[in-house]
């Protein structure tokens, strides 16, 4: 799995594409990983969701297109995906502080993103923790949904807030052994390669043993062989874009391994105080030999 040239031959795409369809699944494809992967890596790595980035894009290049003159502002609109001037006229001044018929005069300032592209820097100094599991199938109750890319300002993926905010205290049940969640999976989300309408299959809770808390329900994990990554930060949530980043880009490229499209990753969070120094949680990747 070639980061580096991937990720390069994703910008290229993404210019080809900026007047048609950009299918976030076909980009994730380019780097053999689920959207919900790439957009982790994507956003740590370019500080914004990849759909932020096309976005700017077009905007960008819509301002060139303004200023030549040769288009009728409705047709821009169209050309880069906006269903009417108005929702176009909204975006333009959004970025750029002006209306897109302003920007047709002169002396007014506007702002232009070029291009990402990425390149090659020294890593690797600081270690990766790992080991290789293999674990027979299981079963996950939790809240299943089909989840996106964290909005703007949000550590939690809207899935998580849900869950967060309308389970976990349901899961918890007093804590321990008394409640639903059971170690070693205390707490886990589970996320398929395969999309459904675009967005990531889904599931956050616990291993399910026979129990669930009432409008919950259960998804099988099959059996796998999993690269299991230990990750100590001072808390869990915030630091999964920069674990995932360090895994895909250092320690595939260097393995004799590759992502399992069949079977679901997992971010498991055990019992403890993610605010506290020390905590460690884990992401488990599913893997086969190259």
């Amino acid at each position: 799995m070639d980061w580096l040239n991937g990720l390069n031959k994703i910008m290229g795409y993404i210019e080809e594409n900026l007047t048609g369809e950009l299918d976030k699944e076909m980009l994730a494809r380019m780097v053999g990983c689920s959207i919900y992967e790439f957009s982790r890596v994507f956003s740590f790595l370019t500080g914004m969701p990849v759909s932020e980035y096309i976005r700017r894009r077009r905007l960008s290049q819509a301002v060139f297109d303004i200023q030549s003159g040769r288009e009728k502002i409705v047709d821009i609109a169209l050309k880069y995906g906006y269903e009417s001037p108005a929702a176009f006229t909204r975006a333009f001044k959004d970025l750029h502080g002006t209306t897109p018929l302003s920007a047709r005069g002169t002396g007014i300032s506007l702002k232009t993103y070029p291009p990402m592209s990425f390149s090659l820097t020294v890593k690797g100094a600081q270690s990766l923790n790992f080991r290789i599991e293999k674990r027979k199938a299981f079963q996950i109750a939790g809240l299943a949904g089909c989840d996106e890319e964290c909005p703007a300002g949000d550590s939690l993926t809207p899935l998580w807030r849900t869950f967060m905010e309308k389970y976990n205290s349901s899961f918890w049940n007093g804590g321990g052994t008394n409640g639903y969640y059971t170690p070693p999976f205390w707490q886990v989300g589970a996320y398929w390669f395969e999309p459904v309408d675009g967005k990531t299959k889904s599931i956050i809770g616990a291993e399910y043993k026979g129990r669930k808390p009432e409008g919950t329900t259960v998804e099988t994990i099959p059996a796998a062989t999993w690269a299991v990554f230990s990750i100590t930060s001072p808390t869990g949530i915030e630091y999964v874009p920069a674990a995932y980043a360090k895994i895909m880009t250092e320690w595939f490229p260097a393995s004799r391994y590759r992502r399992d499209e069949q079977t679901p990753s997992l971010e498991v969070f055990p019992e403890g105080d993610a605010a506290e120094k020390g905590y460690t949680w884990e992401i488990w990747i599913p893997i086969i030999a190259s």
